[in-house]
């Protein structure tokens, strides 16, 4: 006999046996008790949660003759034919491949015809957001109307492509992402059943790369099966799939933290070294970066991650030592490096670059790298670095005051100070009238600063949202503004060179996306409009961020660290 992958050889035959989907699952089972059928289904999903399984357990159950609490018995002749394929009741189609009208006509043409042994015919559409537009058109009418001898159950992974005139004719079920510990769970299950043995920590490897996918996780203990037929370990599976630990991840997350590019450099050197992908490796460091991030925004991450509690309490170890805006930035350059790598002919040299960049954010002039920079400097300000070492001028002030300390007449030599001040001293001394008017401008500055939105500090926050929500083809052009408060709006002023990037920023679909764009990070209801320099009055147009990089920096170098 012919040896069968495992996601075949352990399909799941009836909805008991699906792992992580009892909200659909129990639902099934009621309507076939019932006989509450609908007409067609919808189900939709990543890969490898169970779609297309429970699609063919459905067409068994509603066909079965002895059917158990809803579930097919998979022993009567209905359900073995439909298990051998030797029935024709129950059609199985490839959306990706049979998406013509043509196809769907075919299908059109059969559903006229009474089932041949089974109570229903069953059509089951694998990948249906591949069909044309007009193979749906034509399919509209039977599916919405179809005989009462036909059952539609259509899947597809991309909901988004499947038109709503399909989805307001089907009952819909979200197939949700398989957590590791059910994964884990039903590999021990086929473990015992083939008679193999792999470690819980090997397992939890498995369950963690296949990323909520079951036919993934499957795939790879597939493979790691054929590597030795004693017990399996964790180092056997990472040595198996050409994969790097968990070390590796945490040492580069901790060498982009202290901003060591050395050491960040020798850890990719060592993963490539050791056999191991580097654009795997990447990979896997997407999602690792996006866990930290998880750690340092959620309260409880624990219940969002699939991970385990080890490697949870390492993450938020480390989460503190990097800002936000850091994650991001680093989420960022992954992502490109990854897409990048797979056009260059030199991809370790596109990943090492990524990792530098990441460790010295000047080196990279984008606007994530300058809200790195800015949250980094920030940070080490607010943890009291200012206060609490001697600045250079301080360090000046104190050894002149020194050097000047010897001219001084010992303190017992100094006359007492007068109670009041001679008459002569008189006109010296500032008048009432003189210290009103300094306190009123005081007072007059401080409302004009209140007066200046959150919108105008938070500007680079602001076009980085607008770019990442579909703003791309307008960020070069928002990066040429400058803002200010101007008639209760948010002004995006542009100077004489910038007419074409006023002009693209001014079209209304755009302006709405900046308007959302501040709700969205200030939370501010504030419009936003264009102005050109000479409206402005040829004044200069609000606060630059890279203007506020350089004041940081020239604060931050008069720190002396000790």
């Amino acid at each position: 006999m012919a040896y069968q992958a495992l996601y075949r050889k352990w399909r799941p035959l009836t909805f008991d046996d699906v792992v992580g989907q009892e909200h659909i699952t129990r639902t099934l089972k009621n309507e076939i008790m019932s006989g509450k059928l609908a007409h067609a289904y919808l189900f939709c999903g990543t890969r490898g949660t169970g779609k297309t399984s429970t699609a063919k357990i459905l067409a068994r159950a509603v066909n079965c003759l002895n059917p158990k609490d809803g579930n097919p018995c998979n022993e009567c002749e209905v359900c073995r034919g439909i298990l051998d394929e030797s029935i024709v009741d129950v059609v199985e189609l490839d959306g990706a491949s049979r998406n013509k009208v043509e196809n769907i006509r075919e299908i059109i043409d059969d559903v006229m015809f009474l089932p041949a042994v089974a109570r229903k015919k069953v059509y089951i559409i694998d990948e249906v957001h591949m069909v044309t537009t007009q193979a749906f058109n034509a399919l509209l009418k039977t599916l919405e109307e179809p005989p009462a001898h036909v059952l539609f159950i259509l899947a597809t992974t991309e909901l988004n492509k499947v038109p709503a005139t399909v989805l307001s004719r089907c009952q819909r079920f979200d197939f949700r992402r398989i957590t590791n510990a059910d994964i884990v769970g039903r590999l021990k299950t086929i473990l015992a059943g083939d008679g193999r043995k792999v470690t819980d920590e090997g397992l939890a490897l498995i369950a963690e790369l296949g990323d909520g996918s079951m036919r993934d996780s499957l795939s790879i203990l597939d493979q790691c099966l054929g590597f030795e037929d004693r017990e399996l370990t964790r180092d056997d599976i990472i040595h198996m799939i050409g994969i790097a630990d968990d070390e590796a991840l945490f040492r580069l997350a901790e060498a982009i933290a202290q901003n060591d590019g050395e050491s960040a450099l020798r850890v990719l050197d060592e993963v490539s070294s050791s056999g191991k992908e580097l654009g795997v490796f990447t990979e896997r460091m997407i999602r690792f970066v996006r866990d930290l991030l998880i750690v340092k925004l959620v309260s409880e991450p624990e219940k969002i991650l699939n991970t385990s509690k080890e490697k949870l309490e390492r993450m938020r170890a480390i989460a503190p030592e990097l800002t936000k805006e850091k994650l991001i930035y680093a989420l960022n350059l992954f992502n490109e490096s990854v897409i990048s790598a797979r056009l260059s002919s030199f991809s370790r040299t596109i990943y090492e670059l990524a990792v530098i960049k990441l460790c010295d954010p000047t080196t990279d002039h984008s606007y994530e790298a300058l809200l790195d920079r800015i949250a980094s400097l920030e940070q080490q300000l607010a943890q009291g670095a200012a206060s609490s070492l001697p600045t250079k001028r301080a360090k000046q002030q104190e050894e002149t005051s020194s050097s000047e300390k010897d001219e001084l007449p010992p303190w017992e030599d100094i006359p007492p100070l007068p109670a009041e001040a001679p008459p002569e001293y008189a006109d010296t001394l500032p008048c009432e009238q003189e210290v009103k008017p300094l306190e009123q401008k005081r007072q007059e500055e401080k409302s004009k600063q209140a007066e200046v939105p959150l919108a105008v500090a938070k500007w680079p926050e602001i076009i980085s949202y607008v770019k990442m929500n579909g703003g791309m083809p307008i960020f070069s052009h928002l990066k040429k503004a400058s803002v200010r408060f101007l008639h209760g709006k948010l002004g995006m002023v542009f100077d004489e060179n910038a007419f074409m990037s006023k002009t693209v920023v001014s079209k209304p679909s755009n302006l709405e996306l900046v308007q959302k764009a501040i709700r969205a990070v200030t939370g501010e209801e504030i419009q936003a409009a264009c102005f050109s320099l000479k409206e402005t009055g040829g004044e200069p147009a609000g606060e630059d961020p890279f203007a506020k990089l350089e004041a940081l920096s020239k604060t931050h170098s008069e720190i002396e660290i000790i």
